[in-house]
Parts: C-alpha cells; sequence; structure tokens
C-alpha cells in the first residue's frame, strides 16, 4: 500500500518564507473605487465609534457587490473592514448590543467569508494575519517592523496585541518546511539527519517563546480587558449581553440568527500544525488518555515522557500553580472539517480546539487536516523508544522529541499565565465582560456587566475614583508589573 503524498505548501496558499501569513504585504486601500464607501467609512471608524455615530452611517451605507472583489488580497482587506466595522456595529461604545446586521455590511461579509472559506465574524485570521503592514518594506516581519493596518479601540495597546501574533507567525513559517522535511526523513528511515531537524525545530519553538513573551512590553492588561476584548467577542452563548439567539444576518440567504464565536489564538493554524507534527493532545483538566505509561526520561517534564514501551504525550496541565483551559483536542475528526462539516455549536461534548479550525481559512484547514493524515514523526520515535535502546542515535532522537514537545508545553505556559494576567485577574477586580467563545475556559465567570443587552463602564471604586488605570498598581498587586511573571 503506497503511502500519501506529503502535502504541499503552495498548494494550500502557504508560504516556505511567512507560512500562513501573506507572501505580499496586505494591501491598505480597495483598489477599486466602487468599494470607496467601505474604505471611507473605515478611515473614520474609531472617530465615528467614539461620538456613537458609526451606527448611523453604516445605515447609509449601500450594499456593495462583493463579487467585484477579483484577487485574494482583495478579498482579504474587504473581510478585515467588514469585521471590524460589524463588530463595532453590534457591540458600539457603551450602547445596547444589536442583534441585528444590516444588510448593507452582513451581506457582503458572508460572499467575502464563503470566498476565503471562513466563517463571517471576526477571526485571527482578520486581525492578525491580514491586519499589517511593514514600516520599511526592506525590513524584517518582526515587532521592529510592524504596523497595524486598523484596530477597534485606536489604542497602540490593542496594536500590540496583534502584532506580537502577527510576529510569532512569521517566525514560525519556517517551521512548517521543516516539519514537512522530517516527516520524509521519517518514511526514508534517516534518523540522523532527523535529529538535526528536530533540534532546528526545537529552536524555531524557543523563538517563538521569545516573541509572546514580549506582549508585556506594550499591552497593558487594564486596556484590553475593558477597552479591547469585549470587541473581540463573538455572539456564543452572549445571552446576558442581549444576543440570545446570537446575531441576526439581515438579507442574506438562509440567514436566520448566526451563533459564532470571536477571534481566538486557538484559530491560529501555526499552533495546531506543530500539535499535530508532535502528536500533542488536548484533554480537560484533570483527564488522561486511558492508556498512558507515566516515566521521566530526558527531561520531558510530563509534555512527553519517553519510556521503554513508547512515547506518551499530555499538554493538558501546563504547569503546578495555573490551570489549564479546559479544552479537548483531539485530531481525530479532522475529515468532519474536509467534508464540509457545520460547527455544532452548544454541543458539551464538542472539541473547542477542533471547532476552532472552522474559524481558519478554507486552504489552512485542509492542510491540516492532510498533515493529520500522513503525520509519522512521534511513531517514529515510539517505536524506536520501544525497540533496542543501545543505539545512541535512538537516545538522541528520544532526547530532541521531547525536548520539543517540552517547548510547546513551554509556550502554552506562557499563553495560559497571560490569560490569567489579562483576563482572569482583571476579571476578579470588577464585574465580567461576556466573552463570546474568545476565551471558553473563563465560561463559569458570567458576565454580571451587561444587563438589559447594555455594557456597564469598567469597575469604579468605593470612594468614586476610577479603577486603576494603564500603568497604575492601585487596587491589584500585578495589574501591570514591572517584570512579567516569566522573568
Amino acid at each position: 500500500m503506497s503511502l500519501k503524498d506529503l502535502p504541499i505548501l503552495a498548494d494550500y496558499d502557504i508560504s516556505p518564507v511567512s507560512g500562513f501569513l501573506p507572501a505580499e504585504e496586505p494591501l491598505q486601500i480597495l483598489p477599486d473605487p466602487y468599494f470607496a464607501p467601505w474604505e471611507e467609512t473605515f478611515q473614520q471608524f474609531n472617530g465615528l465609534l467614539l461620538a456613537s455615530r458609526l451606527r448611523q452611517r453604516v445605515n447609509e451605507l449601500p450594499c456593495l457587490e462583493a463579487s467585484r472583489l477579483k484577487t485574494k488580497a482583495e478579498q482579504r482587506r474587504a473581510y478585515l473592514i467588514l469585521c471590524m466595522l460589524s463588530h463595532a456595529y453590534v457591540w458600539g461604545k457603551h450602547e445596547q448590543a444589536a442583534e441585528s446586521l444590516p444588510a448593507s455590511l452582513a451581506v457582503p461579509w458572508q460572499t467575502v467569508a464563503d470566498m476565503l472559506e471562513i466563517q463571517p465574524v471576526l477571526t485571527h485570521a482578520a486581525v492578525v494575519m491580514w491586519n499589517w503592514r511593514l514600516l520599511y518594506k526592506d525590513g524584517p516581519r518582526d515587532l521592529s517592523n510592524l504596523d497595524t493596518l486598523g484596530t477597534l479601540s485606536g489604542s497602540s495597546d490593542e496594536s500590540w496585541f496583534y502584532l506580537v501574533t502577527t510576529a510569532i507567525e512569521a517566525t514560525g513559517a519556517p517551521v512548517l518546511s521543516k516539519i514537512l522535511t522530517a516527516m520524509q526523513l521519517v518514511r526514508d528511515n534517516n534518523t540522523t539527519a532527523l535529529i538535526q531537524e528536530l533540534e532546528s525545530i526545537r529552536g524555531i519553538i524557543e523563538e517563538l517563546v521569545g516573541v509572546l513573551r514580549r506582549m508585556f512590553e506594550k499591552c497593558d492588561p487594564y486596556v484590553f480587558y475593558w477597552k479591547v476584548r469585549p470587541y473581540l467577542a463573538g455572539w456564543e452563548n452572549m445571552a446576558e449581553a442581549g444576543l440570545p439567539n446570537g446575531v441576526r444576518y439581515e438579507g442574506v440567504e438562509n440567514g436566520d440568527y448566526k451563533k459564532l464565536a470571536g477571534g481566538s489564538a486557538a484559530q491560529s493554524s501555526l499552533i495546531h500544525a506543530l500539535d499535530i507534527a508532535f502528536g500533542v493532545e488536548h484533554h480537560p483538566t484533570g483527564m488522561r488518555p486511558k492508556k498512558r505509561t507515566e516515566s521521566t526520561a530526558n527531561g520531558a517534564a510530563a509534555a512527553a515522557t519517553a519510556t521503554p514501551n513508547g512515547i506518551a504525550h499530555s499538554v493538558s496541565s501546563m504547569n503546578g500553580s495555573t490551570p489549564a483551559p479546559k479544552v479537548h483536542n483531539s485530531y481525530n475528526d479532522a475529515s468532519d472539517v474536509a467534508a464540509g462539516a457545520k460547527p455544532a455549536h452548544g454541543s458539551s461534548s464538542n472539541n473547542f480546539i477542533q471547532k476552532m479550525r472552522f474559524y481558519m481559512p478554507g486552504p489552512h484547514r485542509n492542510f491540516l487536516t492532510h498533515l493529520t493524515e500522513v503525520a509519522n514523526i512521534r511513531k517514529y520515535v515510539t517505536d524506536k523508544a520501544s525497540g533496542d535502546r543501545s543505539d545512541p542515535q535512538v537516545e538522541k532522537l528520544i532526547t530532541v522529541f521531547d525536548e520539543c514537545v517540552h517547548q510547546i508545553k513551554v509556550f502554552r505556559d506562557v499563553h495560559i499565565q497571560m490569560v490569567t494576567l489579562y483576563i482572569v485577574m482583571q476579571a476578579n477586580r470588577g464585574p465580567s465582560i461576556s466573552h463570546g467563545g474568545f476565551a471558553p475556559q473563563l465560561h463559569a465567570q458570567k458576565s454580571t456587566e451587561v444587563k438589559n443587552g447594555k455594557r456597564a463602564d469598567p469597575p469604579v471604586a468605593q470612594n468614586g475614583e476610577s479603577a486603576p488605570s494603564k500603568g497604575s498598581s492601585k487596587g491589584s498587586n500585578i495589574l501591570y508589573p514591572q517584570k512579567t511573571p516569566f522573568e
């Protein structure tokens, strides 16, 4: 029986240089003057929102034909604009949530989403992958040379939040080719070369951790939680925010109410690809696979433990001090995505991580499906570990594999601690904000801030003073620490 061919990156709109990011900079303006009403509204976006006149402007917009968008770059630009205008329209600024989206936004948004094979809601792709420009055209795609094309709050904190994630995507781009090379080396049974490739992959994952840690430099937890995060929410599980049925997309064929999750880092195809390559599975906190052999070999720190019987994985309990998000992840159901199955929202057995693939661009989602079907690195290492351990190459292979998985665990450790600082601790300071699918691990923290469909102001101290502002430590010991918890 012949093996299925390994995926070719170009077949899935992926660049060996830029990864899941576009190979070229995203458009900064739609070239067709026909779309000037969108561009003009987007240019005045933050001012209109501040003046509570965005909805009025949107209601005056014509219903433009998205079919006139001729290229992927144009479609992505339109998707970004429509995502931001639509989320601002629904949530407003200290306004009652709008449960109906006018046809001038809903119809073209749905059309563009269909073109990109993505959901008509704000996603990781919109604000991270297609929302950046280079300050210097000949410069690198890193935090020294990136700017955003738009933000919902108008704050530099929000820009930094997106750009750190964009830089992570750019930094991790080379890992995709290396994963495929490693899979081919497994097929060739070339252990020596595989070790070298895994060492290179380990180094890239370490770089991802370093970029993620930079989030704290210029994104204040208070600003993020109270000024940015509310707009990132979708309209799933948002009854307390005045959207019990989700949002109605006026004018859309079969367009009843939609319940869609908001943007999430779990929609990053890069992180999914790493999980698939190394056989990482996610389980509810406190639950482990039925068959699990515990041991410690080569310092895998419970992330990947090599044993005489094989290699077992668990990146579910992150660390001893911060609980992991209660999400499930198994890549056994990838065929459902490839078959075009629709998200089963509201099911208690629904797999959050798996569901997030429906919020990725179609080609990237299909790449992950293909990658899952040919993943072989973990099994190869497991088989080697179960055989003759006298070969020093085998021990070195197990060690570097474990180190790769451990670095994936470290990345998630940092992310979970970030969730604690930016969301959990902020929520504990005052009434929480409904997340709308943005942070499902916090679903138990029901929002008392949104009543009768209207968002309240940030918390106010008992003496009438506003809650601690950016950079202040008043009211919290580590609201914005001089050193991050990871230093």
